[in-house]
């Protein structure tokens, strides 16, 4: 713990930063937090409403979260302010998750040297979030912007560029990692722990695993997301409508109401979007890796399995591409894999304007194909964002308004 003197040369230095600077509020709240945790007391979230917020005796913050967001923020501003800083220091200064008690802690970050984990989740993980809302930003059609006739390759996009239809929103998924306590900036992430809900779970089965690890503020993104991105956004920047871009971990159900909806990434990175995967007669475990789709073939149900095999980079994967009527009214696509070659796989072949003559093939497609609605499953051999060899395993027509009776149905009976 650095001594009284250090402590205030580490707060100053932070405020004269440009993560702080330009912004008298985030430093003041800052210097409140650090002077009542050195004075051995715990900031409250209402004293900090009311003190710098105008918040008056009524404010509830479980109503009311313009406090945590701003606290949030303030967490985001540290943690870029330690990671731009080329400066060397002993001490970092961070607001843990679940309190606003300020704590000095060990710097493990080498400014000089071999690339730390925290540097790679940056790389891996901020970096590219950024790159993409530029690039979303770029491709998506603005109102005012001229009207041309739209690329469309196959009939699984028109509800995507229908002049009559909803936005686009396009979800990336994106990984949960969770924070080893005491330890600075050491990360653990499991397979079995991919949103808050099964942090959540995990504690109600053991609940000593808080005191080892805390839910995070950053999330992870994998390049087999970005690199889908690439590949569908010049068939939508015709959309009438505009897109828009969210990682998994942003999205809320209510983002339906007003939206279509295109995932790309993981089984594992679904986070709340999972819970509607019975729309799409797909279930999925991680542990084994295994993927299960009904409906195939005289309703039967049809199994698909990963191996750990994999050298030299060298990957088998599965790619689903499943689409399907969503909640109010929206059409949802996903573009998944169970790891990353099944993820660019399932982006290749959506985009291929040969898709449908390759399952007819195989598969003899409906006579009805408006709307398009299907899952279909391909195995994908690959490695380096580069595939190697493909081939169509299963295709499954679904019935999307069969399917949404049968989910208001069974919402009923669990009400009564």
């Amino acid at each position: 713990m650095p001594d009284k003197a250090a402590q205030q040369q580490i707060l100053d230095d932070i405020l004269e930063s440009p993560d702080f600077k330009g912004s008298q509020r985030y430093c003041d709240v800052l210097r409140y937090l650090v002077e009542e945790s050195l004075a051995e007391r715990v900031p409250k979230e209402v004293t900090i409403g009311m003190q710098f917020f105008g918040k008056d005796g009524t404010f509830n913050s479980r109503e009311d979260a313009s406090v945590r967001v701003f606290l949030t923020n303030l967490r985001k501003k540290l943690e870029h302010y330690h990671l731009t800083n080329s400066k060397p220091f002993a001490y970092r200064l961070q607001i843990p998750v679940g309190h606003y008690k300020v704590e000095f802690v060990p710097n493990t970050v080498k400014v000089n040297g071999s690339e730390s984990t925290y540097m790679r989740l940056l790389m891996y993980g901020f970096i590219p979030c950024i790159a993409l809302a530029f690039f979303a930003g770029y491709f998506a059609r603005t109102p005012d912007a001229p009207q041309s006739a739209p690329i469309v390759p196959n009939p699984v996009w028109n509800e995507f560029v229908d002049p009559q239809g909803k936005p686009t929103l396009i979800v990336l998924g994106d990984y949960f990692f969770l924070r080893e306590r005491g330890s600075g900036n050491s990360y653990y992430r499991t397979t079995t722990i991919n949103t808050p809900e099964d942090y959540r779970e995990r504690l109600l089965q053991d609940p000593g695993f808080a005191k080892r690890y805390e839910q995070n503020d950053f999330t992870f993104l994998r390049p087999s997301a970005s690199w889908g991105l690439f590949h569908i956004l010049p068939i939508l920047r015709t959309s009438p409508k505009g897109v828009s871009l969210k990682l998994a971990s942003q999205f809320s159900n209510d983002d339906f109401k007003s939206n279509n909806v295109i995932f790309i990434g993981s089984l594992k990175s679904l986070f709340g979007i999972r819970k509607f995967l019975h729309l799409f007669n797909i279930t999925y475990s991680l542990q084994p890796s295994r993927v299960t789709v009904g409906g195939f073939q005289n309703d039967s149900l049809v199994e698909f399995s990963r191996s750990n095999q994999r050298g030299g980079g060298y990957e088998k994967d599965y790619a689903i591409i499943a689409k399907n009527e969503g909640p109010d009214g929206s059409t949802v696509l996903l573009l998944l894999g169970i790891a990353d070659t099944g993820v660019i796989e399932a982006t290749h072949a959506i985009c291929d304007p040969m898709l449908l003559k390759a399952v007819e093939k195989k598969y003899p497609l409906p006579s009805r194909q408006d709307p398009f609605n299907f899952t279909l499953v391909i195995g994908s051999e690959g490695m380096t964002q580069t595939i190697f060899n493909s081939d169509i395993r299963c295709f499954v027509a679904n019935k999307p308004l069969q399917r949404i009776s049968d989910l208001a149905r069974k919402d009923s009976l669990k009400a009564e």
